[in-house]
């Protein structure tokens, strides 16, 4: 079912060569060349774009048939001379696909070339230098995690370590000797002062007066006080015996410990506070002589180890880790117009963000931009190939993201001057809203990659930011798919500004840092109200400047107040209600299946517009005049009524509506035969197929290649025979309405006119039955209200049915308009 290859497009040009003119009876050759006014139209067709099923090449490149007032087109019908001068659509179909590929190649260039442009112009304060000791030129963040060591500040720690480790300490034999040698001879020198002096005066052998005693004493001990040589001189000899004794042993005692220099007093007046008290010594002997000897003699019973010392020291020194400051990634290494520290200016060098800034950034941009563009590419063809062979959505795709590019730089230099959470202001659910209102909500939801990847090439530390422009990327665009009015456009803009806010919060919370919180929440606000004008205001702008049949657009177009159908309702009332019947079913089988039933709906009121020139040649136009077809060959018949798909080109063309709607109008028959006035001149010719060219009896237009231009085609047919069986019968039974519609939809399922759209058969049963429901509904019995007289008069309706009494067929058996 699937078309749209290079069999069936070498098909549909094979027949639009093959054409040949209309004439009165086969008409001249097609030899002439193509008028002014139908390469003109031809032109406009292919500008007008492709709808969908893969095809490439403008939708009405077969319409090529000229226009001519109806006098002049039968006096020529009539004379022999062709009506028509059909052209090749080879050259045609050549020309839009290198058109189509210069518009790819545009679209992506743009994004490749100027986002990079506008990311350099933004990291231009990337060449003001980073200099110790000045005010920093910027705010600078961490793009990675960066660790910088303080050598400075490490050497300070290690010798401070170094000097914290006490000195190692080792026994003092000679110190603990010393201790009880000094206090022995104290008391040894008492004994000895004691003994005659042989060179004094008086009897030998005669004990030296105490002053004399004590006077040799303070030679012999000079560092002991007074008092203490007093009260030693001031013994008994017992008594110095017992006081020799217990001295002694307490600086045994004490020499035994190890005393440094510090913890000696303390020692002391510990020991001696206990030993003095247990001790036997005679009088007050034991703070009179005993403490100050001890006190005076005692000394540190350790001494320190160098190479021990110095040993514990460097180990402890290499103990000592490094002294760092670490940045995690997105976090503020210097503010702008703080002083910069060494380590600061360090951290910025080693990231590389001290010099060298637009150029690093022009390069990263357009790495970046050139991945995104290729892996769009190769997503939109394989996987939206309805965008892929529209050109103008590539580029409008494309200027969207460039224009997004241009704000993103702008908040960034903002944020430098303010605070980062204002970051949290870039405007992506604008973005995503637009592309999914403007082209499709899918390819708004693959928006969130350009809007992620924007965001880290101008600010690499912005993590979480990318992460909230993914998230309202999600939020935003599934509330695109449920407008059904334009009030409906600043509600869905509403609730997702609302929600900006909240995922501001959110993020911050999650992934820091909190003291941006509250300036976070209000660039959200911010970035929420930014959105809604943003969409709303540049929506009806871009819809009309790239003809692209958005919500709002279709919405505009399906007031019945627009010009072409006020005029299709002034100049041909049975078109315009067979219109609006058309528009009802198809958007309802658009519903059905999944397709877009407004496109399916607009396109239904529009497609006929093309009567309106000529619309008295349509029966359902002709109340109460002669059918003018009665007058007319079948050939020139045929051609008027081919011509009103052409001339609705023209028209839609002429009023700017969308090519999608172009499309519909111009595959709203295909290229199925005129089958009334093709039996006709069969008829004509004695029943001679050979001598018919059936070729001239088909609709210049093209198959369908949307879903909704192929369920038009099958709700215009279905409605048009179901009118004119009503009109005869009356009223209809849901067989025949049944098997009408499936006797149509075979025929053009035999006659390839769905090949080049992507209908499947499962959808194809699904309009075929809705469209069947929707007609039952339309023709259902009715009960008859009776009229005066009820009965007897010829003419008047019968009781029952509410049936003409003699129903009066019309001038041609079937409607020649279809």
């Amino acid at each position: 079912m699937r078309g749209g290859g290079r069999a069936a497009r070498s098909l549909t040009r094979a027949r639009a060569r093959s054409v040949p003119p209309a004439g009165g009876h086969g008409g001249a050759s097609a030899g002439s060349a193509t008028p002014p006014r139908v390469a003109e139209v031809s032109r406009r067709c292919e500008r007008s774009g492709s709808t969908g099923g893969g095809r490439i090449g403008p939708p009405c490149a077969t319409l090529t048939v000229p226009r001519e007032p109806l006098a002049g087109r039968r006096a020529r019908s009539r004379a022999g001379c062709p009506t028509h001068t059909p052209t090749t659509s080879r050259s045609t179909v050549d020309l839009g696909e290198r058109h189509l590929f210069l518009q790819r190649a545009l679209a992506a260039a743009l994004v490749v070339l100027l986002v990079p442009i506008f990311v350099a112009i933004g990291a231009v304060a990337d060449e003001q230098p980073v200099r110790v000791g000045e005010p920093a030129p910027r705010t600078i963040f961490a793009e990675s995690l960066v660790r910088i060591t303080d050598d400075e500040a490490t050497d300070t720690a290690r010798r401070t370590a170094a000097e914290s480790v006490e000195p190692v300490l080792t026994p003092d034999r000679e110190a603990q000797t010393a201790i009880v040698r000094d206090v022995r001879e104290v008391f040894l020198s008492t004994r000895e002062v004691r003994l005659p002096d042989p060179e004094a005066d008086g009897a030998i052998g005669s004990t030296p007066r105490p002053a004399e005693q004590r006077e040799r004493l303070a030679v012999l001990e000079p560092d002991l006080d007074e008092d203490v040589i007093a009260a030693l001189v001031g013994l008994t000899s017992n008594q110095l015996d017992v006081v020799e004794r217990e001295t002694i042993a307490i600086a045994q005692e004490l020499a035994r410990q190890r005393v440094d220099e510090d913890d000696l007093d303390r020692l002391l007046e510990e020991t001696l506070s206990v030993e003095l008290a247990l001790r036997n010594l005679p009088g007050d002997s034991g703070t009179r002589i005993v403490q100050p000897v001890l006190e005076q003699k005692m000394r540190p019973t350790v001494a320190v180890d160098p190479d021990a010392t110095a040993a514990a020291r460097q180990r402890a020194a290499e103990s000592v880790e490094e002294v760092t400051e670490t940045w995690r990634a997105g976090e503020v290494i210097v503010r702008s117009g703080d002083v910069v520290t060494p380590r600061q200016a360090r951290a910025v060098e080693e990231l590389g963000l001290a010099g060298g800034g637009p150029w690093r950034a022009w390069l990263q941009a357009t790495a970046a931009m050139l991945l995104v563009s290729v892996v769009a590419g190769v997503y939109l063809s394989r996987m939206q190939p309805i965008v892929w062979v529209t050109g103008k959505k590539l580029l409008l795709l494309s200027l969207l993201v460039i224009a997004y590019g241009l704000l993103v730089v702008g908040v960034t230099a903002v944020v430098d001057a303010t605070s980062a959470g204002w970051l949290f202001a870039v405007p992506a659910g604008a973005l995503a809203m637009l592309i999914a209102l403007l082209i499709h909500p899918v390819i708004g939801i693959a928006a969130m990659l350009p809007a992620s990847v924007l965001v880290l090439l101008v600010r690499p530390d912005a993590g979480s930011v990318a992460l909230f422009a993914a998230i309202v990327v999600l939020l935003s665009v599934p509330l695109t798919t449920r407008i059904a009015k334009r009030s409906d456009l600043r509600s869905a803009t509403l609730r997702a500004g609302l929600s900006y806010p909240a995922v501001a919060a959110v993020v911050v919370m999650a992934f820091g840092p909190t003291d941006e919180l509250w300036v976070a929440i209000a660039a959200g606000a911010v970035n929420g109200l930014v959105t809604a004008l943003a969409v709303q205001g540049a929506l009806p702008f871009l819809e009309t400047m790239f003809r692209l049949p958005t919500v709002t657009a279709l919405l505009d177009l399906a007031d019945r107040n627009h010009p072409l159908l006020r005029e299709l309702e002034a100049k041909a009332l049975g078109s315009y209600n067979h219109s609006v019947m058309v528009a009802s079913l198809t958007e309802r089988a658009c519903r059905a299946i999944g397709a877009n039933p407004l496109l399916g709906s607009v396109a239904g009121l529009y497609h006929d517009i093309g009567k309106v020139r000529q619309p008295h040649f349509f029966i359902e136009n002709q109340q109460g005049i002669a059918n003018p077809h009665d007058d007319l060959e079948p050939r020139v018949s045929a051609t008027i009524i081919q011509n009103h798909v052409i001339d609705g080109v023209e028209m839609a063309i002429e009023h700017r509506l969308p090519p999608e709607v172009v499309a519909c109008i111009g595959s709203h028959h295909g290229t199925m035969r005129v089958s009334y006035f093709y039996d006709k001149a069969i008829r004509a010719a004695g029943g001679d197929r050979d001598a018919v060219d059936e070729a001239a009896y088909r609709y210049r237009g093209h198959k369908p290649r949307s879903k909704e231009a192929a369920l038009l085609l099958l709700a215009d047919c279905s409605e048009a025979t179901t009118r004119a069986m009503a009109m005869s019968r009356g009223t209809l039974p849901r067989e025949d309405i049944e098997s009408t519609v499936e006797r149509l939809l075979q025929e053009r399922l035999d006659d390839g006119q769905f090949e080049d759209c992507d209908l499947t058969f499962r959808e194809l049963r699904q309009a075929r039955d809705t469209i069947v429901d929707s007609l039952v509904g339309i023709y259902h019995p009715r009960i008859a209200y009776p009229s005066k007289p009820t009965t007897g008069e010829a003419g008047g309706p019968d009781a029952t049915t509410g049936r003409p009494a003699e129903p009066t067929p019309p001038s041609v058996p079937a409607p020649p308009a279809r």
